[in-house]
């Protein structure tokens, strides 16, 4: 059975070993690298070279978006510190499966990150020249936003105005909409909006979106 995940411990937050600081500074220089790499081979001719390149480029960052998105997510969850080093096992320990899909014919996207945990799920992908992060679904809900420090998740029942009433209270309460996107599940009558907020939702308003006729679920969300 999964473990639980508890809120960050204050005192063992600012503990960690010399393998992790070592591995931390190891990956910001393959960033870096990759980055470096990235910049070289757009400018290489069609060859063995560029293409073993471009492989590798396709490996190490997907490789680094997946460490980082893991470090990310139990980054405000789990009571010791999350490392690079120590993410990947954080996941297995509670029960979150994590697939990474790399293809050069994709139907929808060349690099893909799935999380799934029990009834949850969420995926991400990275676009264009600079690599920008996006968030593609959301509980097999398809969605296009940008992932954000402060957001909202929430499912609702597919029927007009409700995008609306969403927005108005925001408003009312002084809370700014940086990013939107409205996703549809596969079955008809079910959908989802994921929302990026230029501040954290108070508990209060929280409490009023979820008693709105029409809302099933709001689920705010914390990024670093």
């Amino acid at each position: 059975m999964p473990e639980p995940i508890s809120a960050m411990n204050p005192a063992t937050a600012g503990r960690y070993s010399t393998t992790a600081i070592v591995f931390h500074w190891l990956l910001a220089l393959a960033i870096i690298g990759t980055f470096c790499v990235g910049l070289y081979m757009s400018g290489l001719p069609f060859s063995v070279q560029r293409v073993k390149l471009i492989n590798w480029h396709k490996w190490a960052g997907i490789t680094i978006l997946t460490l980082s998105v893991l470090r990310g997510l139990f980054g405000g969850l789990s009571d010791e510190p999350v490392t690079y080093v120590n993410a990947p096992q954080l996941a297995k320990d509670h029960g979150v499966d994590v697939r990474e899909v790399s293809c050069s014919t994709p139907v929808d996207y060349v690099n893909l990150i799935t999380l799934r945990a029990g009834e949850h799920a969420l995926a991400g992908t990275i676009t264009g020249r600079r690599g920008d992060p996006r968030i593609v679904m959301v509980d097999d809900h398809m969605t296009d936003v940008p992932p954000a420090a402060h957001m909202l998740v929430v499912r609702n029942d597919d029927r007009p105005g409700m995008i609306g009433v969403v927005g108005t209270l925001l408003g009312e309460a002084g809370i700014n909409i940086a990013d939107m996107d409205v996703g549809r599940a596969a079955e008809a009558g079910s959908a989802l909006m994921v929302i990026a907020t230029t501040e954290p939702t108070p508990v209060e308003l929280l409490e009023r979106l979820r008693a709105v006729p029409g809302i099933v679920s709001v689920h705010p969300l914390q990024g670093e």
